[in-house]
């Protein structure tokens, strides 16, 4: 299922399934050896990650190279989006190696334009993580930062916990839609940002 119905495209790709993994406190990919594999989107404390570690960790680093269809591909007056439901905390992404996309926020998504990073079909993306358990001044929701739940803590949640999918679109489209209900009027308000500002298309309109 498109995990975005509002702004449907007419094509989308699921990027979740199996990744290589890795615990390390490097700062570049070169130094990490890829010694797991996790499942994405399941966080790797869960079962259905396939890692199932609920120990500390507060660096977290995950690669995978997909090869393109001719479908993926954008053609001329596209573009190819990499979306990212949500990764808990703060990560920093490549694509085929280049730096992308720096991102903060557990609980926000994020999305990058990887078409000037694209190097014929393969697509490698490596993502690192940064979410330290014991820093009790990051926003956490109900995450416990203790060994095992307590009271009304919950088991902790890091690195990418939604779903992850390429996207191809127009180099000119919308971008963020608002809908406001004006139920007095029996009305709705749509506001609509798009990637580029509008221009006159007839008729000699402003």
């Amino acid at each position: 299922m498109y995990p975005r119905p509002l702004l449907k495209r007419a094509h989308w790709r699921s990027l979740d399934g199996s990744w290589q993994f890795a615990y390390s406190a490097a700062t570049e990919a070169q130094q990490v050896t890829f010694d797991q594999q996790i499942e994405v989107p399941y966080a790797p404390e869960t079962p259905r990650s396939g890692v199932h570690d609920e120990g500390f960790h507060a660096v977290l680093w995950y690669q995978q190279t997909f090869t393109l269809s001719a479908d993926d591909l954008p053609g001329e007056h596209e573009r190819l989006l990499l979306h990212f439901g949500a990764v808990d905390w703060a990560c920093r992404v490549w694509i085929n190696g280049q730096p992308a996309a720096e991102h903060q926020g557990g609980y926000t998504p994020f999305e990058l334009d990887v078409t000037p990073l694209l190097a014929g079909a393969d697509l490698t993306i490596t993502v690192r993580v940064e979410d330290d358990p014991h820093d009790l001044h990051q926003p956490r929701g109900k995450q416990d930062w203790q060994a095992q739940p307590h009271v009304i803590w919950y088991p902790r949640t890091s690195g990418i916990w939604q779903s992850v999918w390429l996207e191809k679109v127009p180099a000119v489209r919308l971008h963020h839609l608002r809908c406001t209900p004006d139920l007095t009027n029996f009305a709705l308000k749509l506001d609509v940002e798009t990637t580029e500002a509008a221009t006159p298309s007839c008729c000699g309109a402003p």
